[in-house]
């Protein structure tokens, strides 16, 4: 443990997980809040299903980008500062879009609101980095990904309460005012741990930052973690862009029931993250951690493929397709989070421009999957299918790449 960090103590370090998680779902949950209330935009705005899902694929494109430069601009603002700002113009636009009349305003409106977003998720893995001892990190990302987990498992179900009662516009309205709770709530209690400011801004030089991107996607180690975990973000963010038409238009299912199956699949990640802390505690390595979400995939893609020649039996077809989507949160949490780590330790002296590049791929991972998912001129169950196999395999093979001395 560096002298820094044993500058803070232990009741603020557990403070400051717990603010950092609660950011973290609140402005996830801009991706997850409004699902339910995809079909009834599409019908207000006169759009198509695919039209009306580059509400989430701007979003998630956007994110990719400032990915790469968030962690950046916090080395030489400060970190605190950055979050701050970050969500400041994120509550604008969430305010703007709830008002908006057009699907196109959205659209770009969405692209800015995906800082708030971009900025927790960078800045606080820098924070963590920064606060935590090295043998800390593993766990405490962990606990902080749950902010992931509780996302898309409560916004939904808020969300669905909220159009049942009032309008989706109020589901921006809402989640406005939350975000500006939970910014004060940053500005007063959330302690600056960017020592090196003023190093970072006499230093800071764009070929240098470009510089430290090549020196990390040229890694061929950095490479295969991208597309294990890309895989499975590109699958799951696959099933959230289209469940919504599968459950409600397709199978006929309220918004409400919708939004209860969807917090199912969704803690699912919350029992393979809590699964994996075991797992870490009893000294598993990484890469036999991984390896369970691997095998896993393998199981998801047995079942999609018995599901696509049982959908004549619609109860049985639903289930399957249901386990399927929980047993892919399932196994994003066992491969997500010490890749996130296996990251930060392969590249100490390139860690923001590392972290950022590998959440910017990972997230380019997801629109696609998003994007696709929607393309596909098939029954939504169908293209859930399709997807969910093709992007698991993905992440299959390129873990066949990998030795277990790769993870040390």
């Amino acid at each position: 443990m560096n002298l820094q960090q044993n500058n803070y103590s232990k009741s603020y370090k557990k403070l400051l997980i717990t603010i950092l998680l609660v950011l973290l779902f609140t402005t996830q949950s801009a991706t997850d809040i409004f699902v339910p209330a995809l079909p009834v935009m599409a019908h207000e705005f006169g759009v198509s299903s695919h039209q009306m899902n580059m509400a989430i694929t701007y979003y998630v494109y956007a994110q990719a980008f400032l990915f790469l430069i968030v962690g950046q601009i916090s080395d030489v603002l400060g970190r605190k500062r950055t979050i701050v700002i970050a969500l400041f113009i994120t509550i604008i636009c969430t305010f703007l879009i709830s008002e908006s009349r057009s699907l196109e305003n959205i659209l770009i409106l969405r692209i800015f609101q995906a800082l708030g977003s971009a900025g927790v998720y960078i800045v606080s893995r820098l924070i963590i980095k920064e606060v935590y001892a090295k043998e800390e990190l593993l766990h405490v990302t962990a606990l902080f990904m749950l902010g992931l987990v509780l996302s898309p498992a409560l916004a939904p179900v808020v969300g669905a309460f909220i159009l049942k009662f009032l309008d989706w516009r109020w589901i921006f309205r809402i989640s406005g005012m939350f975000l500006i709770i939970f910014w004060i709530i940053c500005i007063c209690l959330i302690r600056e741990s960017n020592t090196n400011i003023q190093l970072h801004r006499m230093n800071f030089k764009l070929s240098n930052l470009l510089n430290s991107y090549y020196i990390v996607l040229k890694d061929w180690l950095f490479i295969r973690y991208v597309f294990i975990v890309g895989g499975t973000f590109a699958s799951y963010y696959a099933f959230i862009t289209m469940s919504s038409y599968m459950y409600v238009q397709e199978f006929h299912i309220s918004e409400i029931y919708y939004s209860y199956l969807f917090t199912l699949i969704a803690f699912g990640y919350f029992m393979g993250n809590k699964m994996m802390s075991y797992l870490t505690k009893r000294q598993y390595s990484p890469y036999d951690i991984i390896k369970v979400g691997i095998v896993l995939g393998m199981l998801i893609c047995i079942m999609s493929v018995i599901s696509y020649f049982l959908s004549a039996n619609i109860m049985l077809f639903m289930i399957l397709i249901t386990l399927g989507g929980w047993l892919t949160r399932l196994a994003t949490a066992f491969i997500n989070p010490p890749i996130q780590v296996g990251v930060l330790h392969s590249f100490p002296k390139h860690s923001s421009a590392a972290v950022g590049l590998l959440s910017s791929l990972q997230y380019i991972f997801a629109a696609v999957g998003s994007w696709s998912v929607g393309a596909l001129d098939m029954l939504p169950s169908q293209s859930i299918i399709i997807t969910t196999i093709a992007y698991t395999l993905i992440s299959i093979a390129f873990f066949t790449l990998v030795k277990k001395k790769d993870f040390a």
